[in-house]
């Protein structure tokens, strides 16, 4: 897809090497690859469902709002305790509120912080 915005032509870079597709391997003994419910790990789908484009979608509308009033989100693992780090930051690096990971899931289920 190529973008025209008055004199300035936007074009796509140039996409990586496809790496070749990897024979299929034969199923499992006992399961049988036509049934409805046979589940295959070596299929990879052509372009992403739906449902992800809409919420990486989502997030990117989020991230360019919080850009907008100077914030951003870190994620970090503790190497101590081996637990996330959430952090509300200023885009120059100043740790404004850090979010337990009890409330990120919470926000995650549709609650507020």
């Amino acid at each position: 897809m190529t973008f025209e915005i008055g004199q300035l032509t936007i074009a796509p870079a140039a996409s990586a090497p496809v790496a070749p597709a990897r024979a299929p391997q034969a199923p499992p003994a006992g399961v049988d690859p036509s049934a409805p419910d046979a589940v295959t790990s070596d299929v990879i789908p052509a372009a992403p469902p739906a449902e992800v484009l809409a919420e990486v979608g989502a997030a990117w509308e989020r991230t360019g709002e919080l850009a907008a009033q100077n914030r951003e989100l870190h994620f970090a693992r503790d190497e101590r305790s081996g637990r996330l780090v959430i952090e509300v930051r200023t885009l120059d690096g100043e740790v404004v509120k850090t979010i337990p990971p009890s409330e990120m899931l919470n926000v995650m289920s549709g609650g507020t912080l």
